[in-house]
């Protein structure tokens, strides 16, 4: 590889000088190899085309990659400064670890659509402007390898099954991909789809249209996909959960619950309490008490009604004293995307609860020359509303 390693190396001075006319007779004689791409492979002649703004041999070079997407490829041997150059100057087909997972992504992203915006205007036929003009937002549905991911031990996987070294084929250089847990522009795919449409009307004849007809309809169906995987919470209306949530009301009362919920049953071990016993003399020398309101209670609810901001519960319970009232919690805040790998999801709720309290509230008790006579008991019924806020987990 010596001799191509030098010619590589006369690559790169050519691209740092600018001598494009150098630039093309280097690539001409990295060209031809006995063992193809071993000594450049596409997606290097591809960065090299973007960096000195050839979009008339990069647009058409990044469609025929797409077009191969999942297929086994070839890499070039060499792992040298060219290699670190052009992926460091075009920083969209590989991953860095010099910034956050999200950051780098979009920003990877934000490089390559800069490359085939600028394309789409460029000097060149207008088939090939018209493609670059898809490709602005068909490449997010792509995702790139380049040689640092094969390179690197900690990125082989069962990707690499079928990898061969000794001829330089690896197991894909792209792949179709969308992580539905990133945000994805379904408004920029309203537009990208009609000129799919009109490119294949317009050049039936192109390479490209077979390819474009048949990523129209999987885009389509990714989009439906994804729709249905970001309302995910549809499939999780009047289903099972776990919460904590926390009260208060008059007097300073508070009540603590653990809500979960089978199906639409609703079951809420919880505590009351923080309204002290106050008492008070009558004109006829009678102490009226009221009792404290403390203690635990559990509740049976009913999920009535239930849609993305709002849900409904009337219930009854009792241990300590009955209850029965209405509870609705408005979701002011959930996961944008159900856990990856127990499908669950979180959201924060505001909550409102009416209760009716059906208890022992008054201990009456005759009073001459400071000594009690006939204690007495009374149940009363009271109401009782507060406000709360809870986090749950679908």
């Amino acid at each position: 590889m010596q001799s191509e390693l030098k010619t590589r190396d006369d690559l790169l001075q050519a691209l740092k000088t600018g001598d494009m006319t150098k630039v093309d007779s280097v690539l001409l004689v990295l060209s031809y190899e006995k063992i193809p791409e071993s000594a450049i492979d596409s997606l290097e002649i591809l960065q090299v085309n973007l960096i000195r703004g050839r979009y008339d041999l990069a647009v058409p070079q990044l469609a025929n990659i797409f077009m191969k997407a999942g297929q086994k490829v070839r890499f070039s041997f060499a792992n040298d400064s060219l290699f670190q150059y052009l992926r460091n100057e075009t920083r969209f087909a590989a991953e860095y670890n010099d910034r956050p997972g999200n950051l780098d992504q979009r920003e990877r992203l934000l490089k390559l659509k800069k490359y085939l915006t600028d394309a789409a205007q460029a000097n060149m036929k207008q088939e090939y402007r018209d493609l670059a003009s898809i490709l602005v937002d068909l490449h997010p549905y792509y995702h790139f390898f380049d040689k640092e991911f094969w390179i690197n031990l900690g990125g082989l996987s069962k990707r690499t099954l079928g990898m061969d070294s000794m001829a330089n084929i690896v197991a894909n250089r792209v792949e179709s991909w969308v992580d539905y847990h990133q945000e994805m522009d379904t408004v920029a795919a309203k537009p990208m789809l009609e000129r799919m449409r009109a490119f294949c009307a317009n050049y039936p004849e192109s390479e490209y249209s077979a390819w474009l007809g048949k990523k129209l309809g999987d885009i389509e169906s990714r989009q439906e996909e994804y729709k249905r995987y970001r309302n995910y919470y549809i499939d999780k209306l009047y289903t099972g959960g776990l919460g904590f949530e926390v009260f208060l009301g008059y007097s300073l009362t508070y009540v603590l619950g653990v809500p979960i919920q089978f199906s639409r049953l609703i079951i809420t071990p919880s505590y009351i309490g923080g309204e002290t016993s106050t008492s008070y003399r009558l004109d006829d020398g009678s102490w009226i008490s009221d009792e404290s309101l403390g203690g635990f209670f559990v509740t049976v609810g009913f999920d009535v009604f239930e849609n993305k901001w709002l849900k409904i519960q009337p219930f009854i319970g009792g241990i300590e004293f009955y209850t029965a009232g209405l509870q609705a919690d408005y979701r002011f805040w959930m996961s944008k995307t159900r856990g990856s790998e127990f499908h669950d999801a979180t959201y924060f709720s505001l909550k409102f609860r009416y209760m009716g309290i059906y208890r022992t509230t008054k201990t009456v008790s005759e009073v001459e020359d400071d000594v009690e006579k006939g204690p007495s008991e009374e149940k009363e019924w009271n109401d009782r509303f507060f406000v709360g806020f809870g986090v749950h987990f679908w």
